[in-house]
Formats: C-alpha cells, sequence, structure tokens
C-alpha cells in the first residue's frame, strides 16, 4: 500500500512512534506496524486466559472465605459497592438473569485488580492469597502480586487500544512472561494448554531480528 494513503489512514501520529525506531526507514517502520498488530493479536489468548481464571479463582476463594456466592454485594467500601451495581446494571441492561457468574463475568480486569491494593488489605489479602494455590508461600506477598497484576492490566489497556507495545522489547518480553507466572500460580496445567495456543515467540524473533537490523 502507498506509504503517503496509510499515513491519511492510519495518521502519521500514530506512526510516528515506528518512524523514530526507523527514521531513515518508512517501509520498515510500516513493517513494525504491522508486526506489533501482530504480537498484540497473539496476547489476545494468553490475557483472555489470564483475566478469566484470575476472577473465578479469586470468586472461588472469595466464595468459601465468606460462605456466599453472592460475597460482592457485602461490600462496605463504595467504590467497589459502586462497580459491582454497574455491572449489576449492565445486567439488567441485556436483560439477562442476575446470577453471581453474570456479576463475576461482568466486573472488569480494573476491579480483580484493585483488590490487591493496599487499601483494602485488612479486608481482602486473607482470601485473596488463597487464589493463587501452587505460588509458594514466602512469595505470597500482596504487594509484589498487586505490582504485576497492575503492569499486566496496563499493558493489557495499551493492546486493547491499539498502542505500541514493541517499542520496548525487553518489557514485552516481561509482560509476556508475567502473565504466564502468574496463570502457573493458580494452576500449571492451564499454562500448559494456553501455550499451545501461543505464537508469540516466533513473532517476537521477527521484532527482535527487525530492530537488530537497522
Amino acid at each position: 500500500m502507498n506509504i503517503n494513503d496509510l499515513e491519511k489512514l492510519i495518521s502519521a501520529k500514530r506512526l510516528s512512534t515506528y518512524y523514530n525506531l526507523f527514521p531513515t526507514d518508512k517501509e520498515k517502520a510500516i513493517e513494525y506496524y504491522r508486526l506489533n498488530t501482530q504480537i498484540s493479536e497473539s496476547l489476545y489468548p494468553l490475557l483472555s486466559n489470564l483475566e478469566i481464571a484470575l476472577r473465578n479463582s479469586i470468586h472461588n476463594s472469595f466464595t468459601i472465605h465468606y460462605k456466599s456466592a453472592d460475597w460482592f454485594s457485602k461490600f462496605k467500601q463504595p467504590e467497589l459497592f459502586d462497580q459491582v451495581n454497574v455491572a449489576k446494571r449492565k445486567i439488567l441492561t441485556g436483560h439477562n438473569p442476575m446470577t453471581a457468574d453474570k456479576v463475576v463475568a461482568e466486573l472488569t480486569l480494573g476491579f480483580w485488580t484493585a483488590l490487591f491494593n493496599k487499601q483494602y488489605a485488612k479486608d481482602f489479602w486473607k482470601p485473596l492469597m488463597y487464589a493463587f494455590p501452587l505460588l509458594d508461600t514466602p512469595n505470597k506477598r500482596r504487594d509484589k502480586i498487586s505490582y504485576k497484576l497492575n503492569h499486566i492490566r496496563k499493558f493489557r489497556n495499551r493492546i486493547f487500544h491499539y498502542e505500541p507495545i514493541c517499542n520496548d522489547l525487553a518489557a514485552l518480553a516481561s509482560n509476556h512472561n508475567n502473565i504466564l507466572e502468574i496463570l502457573n500460580w493458580i494452576n500449571a496445567d492451564i499454562v500448559s494448554w494456553t501455550k499451545q495456543i501461543d505464537r508469540f515467540d516466533n513473532l517476537y524473533k521477527q521484532a527482535v531480528a527487525l530492530r537488530t537490523a537497522t
């Protein structure tokens, strides 16, 4: 495709990150933009599996701890309760039955990662630590888990908003490893299952090769 036409459709501003990486070769910059899109696509299954496994593992742990699948309705924190109400309104708008599973599925990743924030440690850390049955006790620290989850949440948001994720290859590899690591804290089999559809490594090698060749 003609580069000038592409700039009009995608915008020179959006392509500027890639032009800065390849200041003397616009064709390579465009190729890297396409590769960024492919790598973003390859991470969708991993992020999907992580978000679903994380929320269900927390839900199961909270259900046991609070002896109720409707544990989220007992929140005393108004900001969390508001998020639960938003999720419930979406369910009602769609004319779906109001069940605990529906609410859990509707709550955002931001909600689940926020549960690990320092201000909620007194209320939630005890049931939260059981959401990661394969994480050894010395490493089962709220602050470290929260740090990794929030990094992944921000990384996910960049992907979902079609932003560059390949400008820092070290950070890209670290985020990919962290996703698999957290999945492994929950269940080792889901890591093996996820790796069967994980195309990241091959695409990452292409990105490294393209950057090295500049």
